[in-house]
């Protein structure tokens, strides 16, 4: 009896004491986790060895939930999943190495040191997944627009005791179908280019399709061919519509033809396009922070006009843009009134560069085109009143603007915004450009193909439109405009992988040289 109750006061002892070690161990953790915190504040030569450069979100994570560690108690779901995705992060066009791969997927034997790496890596691959890699590159930042809308402590808080890495990266990355679009690409190509076997096709010649092994090879890495090894299933109109699939791709018309755009297209090595996939991943993502917003974007490479509503697409345009040597800016800002008949007021350097040697030739040429001139003191003069052999580009004391009608270059109508340039969106007279596949053809403005649509859409208000549309034929037009009730943003980006009316992505012409391909 003495014995079982010496046992018994023995492990109530050990139980006691092991009680007591556990509480006091898990104090001192805790303590010396607020301790390595509190150095990479104070140490900047410790956090930059750990390449930790924002430490206060790491400080706001763990002050959260009282200095508790997450990833020591042994390895969870959530960290399991997020190292598998890391490993993949170039299907992302992220680089692994930037959020300390070799050493998380090195360490057997966690440390606090692990600990904060570790969640240092998951908020970064956060905010870049969901808002880019870069700072807002804009000519014109209207609105003080900002890509940094992610808070990653609080996304890591709400997600890690239960959630999905993966399903939190479908969440935070963009919906647009360009994105998503490019991703699938690039995800594609990284399957083949990462391969220690990939050699680069080399297209260069024109030979039947069939014989034409690099060509299918080709055709085949980029999702247009079932195969590149099995010739025998390959019938030759196979290959043609691969071809044409590839043309599509290019933004060329596709007719099935290696013809001389074409084969420079292919001459584009695999490697080059990854670069330019992983390019405008990227400039998705800087814009990403509008979601949940009413805005339209302009996309210069594209040449085409956007309507969102929240997540929502609600109508898409052909547009009209800059010339290489006029190009449209970009930049952010808020459309808040509509002018219909307005005057075109010409740039000075389109007055005397386009329309001045013409009005020499042709002295009845801005009359019959319904251009006037403003003098220094504001008066309206009339072309054929002018004597044009006194005028030059060095002497042309007066504005050119034209009147309102269905000849103006602007249309009927013309949506204003705020910025440093004489810049809108606006009608046309020449409808006929927009049959065209490379629209870069305005002095900077956009023109719109659908701008009654898109009018009625931001007024809410059919009738209105419909009644000054009306009124198109009627003489001595002069302008009228309405505020909106609810401004709306305005963005023009410059992504040249987007896609079509139809879904499919397409590689635009970088026509003002800014994609800085490796």
């Amino acid at each position: 009896m003495k014995a079982q109750s010496y046992l018994k006061k023995l492990l109530t002892f050990c139980l006691i004491i092991g009680v007591t070690w556990n509480n006091t161990s898990i104090a001192q953790t805790q303590e010396d986790l607020k301790s390595f915190i509190q150095k990479l504040h104070s140490d900047q030569a410790y956090a930059k060895e750990l390449q930790i450069e924002n430490p206060s979100e790491i400080t706001a994570f763990y002050q959260s939930i009282s200095y508790k560690t997450v990833w020591l108690e042994g390895t969870s779901d959530y960290q399991k999943e997020y190292l598998e995705v890391l490993k993949h992060a170039s299907d992302y066009g992220l680089n692994r190495a930037k959020y300390h791969y070799s050493y998380l997927s090195s360490k057997h034997f966690p440390t606090l040191e692990y600990e904060l790496i570790l969640t240092h890596s998951i908020m970064e691959f956060y905010k870049d997944i969901a808002n880019g890699v870069t700072s807002v590159d804009l000519s014109y930042n209207g609105l003080g627009y900002t890509n940094h809308c992610l808070n990653p402590t609080e996304m890591l808080l709400n997600t890690y005791p239960k959630g999905s890495v993966k399903d939190v990266i479908s969440f935070l990355q963009p919906q647009s179908y360009g994105y998503q679009a490019t991703q699938n690409l690039l995800t594609r190509l990284n399957m083949f280019i990462e391969n220690d076997s990939f050699q680069e096709p080399l297209v260069t010649q024109t030979m039947t399709f069939a014989e034409n092994k690099e060509l299918i090879k080709k055709l085949y890495y980029l999702g247009f061919l079932p195969t590149m090894t099995d010739v025998s299933l390959l019938k030759e109109g196979m290959i043609t519509n691969a071809l044409k699939g590839f043309q599509s791709l290019y933004n060329i018309v596709p007719d099935g033809i290696l013809g001389p755009v074409t084969l420079s297209k292919l001459s584009i090595p695999l490697t080059k396009l990854r670069t330019q996939l992983i390019l405008n991943l990227n400039r998705w993502r800087v814009i990403n922070c509008l979601d949940n917003q009413r805005y339209i974007q302009i996309n210069i490479p594209s040449a085409t006009l956007a309507l969102y509503d929240r997540d929502s697409l609600v109508m898409r345009m052909k547009t009209i843009v800059g010339k290489p040597i006029t190009p449209t800016p970009t930049l952010c800002s808020e459309i808040n009134k509509i002018t219909f008949f307005p005057y075109y007021e010409v740039p000075k350097n389109v007055a005397l560069n386009e329309l001045l040697p013409i009005q020499q030739k042709e002295p009845s040429f801005f009359e019959n085109n319904g251009y006037q001139l403003i003098d220094e003191k504001g008066f309206v003069l009339e072309a054929n009143s002018i004597d044009w052999s006194t005028v030059s580009k060095d002497h042309f004391p007066y504005e050119v603007r034209q009147v309102a009608g269905c000849d103006n270059s602007l249309g009927l109508l013309k949506f204003d915004f705020d910025s440093p340039y004489a810049l809108y969106l606006h009608d046309t007279n020449r409808k006929d450009l927009f049959s065209k596949n490379k629209r870069y053809l305005s002095n900077a403005c956009i023109r719109l193909e659908k701008p009654y649509e898109l009018a009625t859409m931001l007024f809410q208000d059919r009738n209105l439109v419909e009644e000054f549309v009306k009124k198109r034929f009627e003489p001595h037009l002069s302008p009228t405009s309405f505020s909106l009730e609810t401004p709306v943003k305005v963005f023009i980006t410059y992504i040249t992988a987007d896609v079509d009316d139809f879904g499919s992505l397409v590689i635009y012409d970088d026509i003002y040289k800014k994609d800085i391909l490796k």
